[in-house]
């Protein structure tokens, strides 16, 4: 039956072209049967790179909202809560005393040590007095020794009594160079004083607990009365947790195959829920240069002023980071193709595609930043080259 059907067929197609004539003019199947091969290449839409913006939004979130510092104060010595002046919530200015300690043996000790050192004040003054006085005589020796020698070599004096003239002036020379060295021992001895005071100073200063930087009370564990001491290897709680959230931080771990494009400065415009959504935008303060070990992502931070105190730590925004490469070679993302770690197009070479490498950088919505064309590493990009427009169509 199948045999008989297409001979009917056909005798129906040569009455038809019969009847119609020889001059009758090709049905349009056949015209494009007729058509070289090369005509459906010459219908392929050509363009060539083009300079322009290339722009890729990077969507992250910013899970991980952190004060800019946050610091806990210990107690640096043992003592008793006497009075706290600041309590959770409440702002606080640099060095403004959060809490006072009372260490009633340390502020008599103070005082012992104030005492040593009027001492050893009044001890200089004493060996000063004396190196005045062993000078007089020093000077009275001298002038009496002078005034014997001259006597004895005229024969007057006998010898014993100009020697004992002399040694008076000897022993008074010596007693200058002993109160000279008193006055430098007692001129020690008020350093070492003075040492011992300020170093207990020092430690009484401890017991005003100051606020490290502007910030706010987030955690307070004391109260009136309470004994405190340093925490031991490490361990203990913290009097006082001050955050200083003017600016404020937020952290975004960037994935591996977009961290490459990251830059300092870069835009970033981030979301935060609570806020209703509220945008805020800074830019990419610093990153970590160095990829985590677990993850693969690119810790990333950004500093945003916060001057109204809206934006508190532990709060969830979304971000989304702007990567820009200003006047790059493009080309459209319709003539180019990926396979494994490779990307190409198709170069128009004598009418016809020919399949070519690419090296490729940013990848934005409409265009791809091009480095490079060419199997040759580095080959530059002229903008010269003749590329098909959709590689779809004359992909083999």
């Amino acid at each position: 039956m199948r045999t008989i059907s297409w001979s009917v067929c056909s005798v129906l197609c040569l009455v038809t072209a019969m009847a119609s004539g020889c001059k009758e003019e090709p049905s349009a199947l056949a015209k494009d049967a007729a058509k070289p091969a090369h005509s459906q290449a010459s219908a392929i839409k050509v363009i060539h790179p083009e300079k322009r913006d290339v722009r890729r939004e990077i969507e992250r979130p910013g899970y991980n909202v952190q004060p800019f510092e946050r610091t806990p104060l210990y107690a640096k010595i043992a003592g008793y809560v006497s009075k706290w002046n600041f309590d959770i919530g409440d702002t606080v200015r640099k060095d403004e005393v959060l809490a006072e300690l009372y260490i009633p043996e340390m502020t008599v000790e103070l005082k012992q040590k104030e005492a040593a050192v009027r001492q050893a004040g009044s001890e200089i003054k004493q060996a000063e007095a004396a190196l005045l006085r062993v000078k007089a005589e020093l000077d009275r020796s001298k002038s009496q020794y002078e005034r014997m020698e001259r006597v004895g070599q005229s024969g007057v004096l006998d010898k014993e009594q100009v020697d004992e003239t002399r040694l008076g002036y000897e022993a008074a020379r010596a007693a200058v160079v002993k109160a000279e060295a008193d006055i430098d021992v007692a001129r020690a001895r008020l350093q070492v004083a003075e040492a011992d005071r300020d170093h207990m100073q020092t430690l009484l200063q401890y017991t005003h607990i100051k606020a490290p930087f502007d910030g706010i009370v987030i955690r307070r564990t004391i109260n009136t009365g309470d004994f405190v001491q340093p925490p031991t290897a490490g361990k203990g709680d913290s009097l006082y947790v001050v955050d200083r959230i003017k600016p404020i931080r937020v952290f975004v771990d960037v994935a591996e195959l977009d961290a490459a494009w990251i830059s300092e400065g870069d835009t970033v415009l981030l979301r935060a829920q609570a806020l209703g959504g509220q945008l805020f935008q800074g830019t990419v303060t610093r990153t970590s240069h160095s990829m985590d070990r677990q993850n693969r992502n690119l810790r990333t931070e950004i500093d945003l002023p916060n001057a109204d105190g809206k934006l508190v730590p532990g709060m969830y925004m979304t971000a989304t980071i702007i990567v820009e490469h200003k006047n790059a070679w493009t080309l459209p993302l319709a003539a180019i193709f990926t396979e494994g770690d490779q990307s190409f197009c198709y170069r128009m070479e004598d009418g016809k595609p020919v399949r070519t490498l690419i090296q490729v950088g940013l990848r934005g919505k409409d265009a791809v930043e091009i480095l490079g064309i060419g199997a040759e590493p580095g080959q530059a990009v002229t903008g010269q080259e003749s590329i098909a427009a959709d590689s779809a169509a004359v992909r083999p």
